[in-house]
């Protein structure tokens, strides 16, 4: 799955989380399954839900902004974060 250029996403009403330290743990209500992040996810995950919404690129920038030392392939690391984010129904466009 690709995600659209420009459009912000945000995590789905499904989706009830809880922060464990650097890591969060996720429960999809309508599937029952739980997923964990860890600190990068976690990182993630908290500006998602900080606003009405990011796009892709957006969220690159503050992983690079809180994680100076990230590797080159954060972006494509982040994006595909984000794609399995939106396959398994944990967030959506906003």
């Amino acid at each position: 799955m690709n995600l659209k250029a420009g459009v912000t996403y945000v995590p789905s009403p499904d989706a009830i989380e809880s922060r464990l330290g650097e890591e969060t743990v996720i429960l999809h209500i309508g599937s029952g399954t739980y997923f964990g992040l860890d600190a990068v996810g976690t990182v993630v995950w908290e500006q998602l839900g900080k606003t009405d919404g990011m796009t892709p690129p957006a969220i690159c920038d503050q992983v690079r902004a809180v994680f100076t030392d990230a590797p080159d392939t954060v972006d494509s690391e982040v994006t595909s974060f984000l794609e399995e984010l939106v396959e398994h129904g944990l967030i959506q466009q906003a």
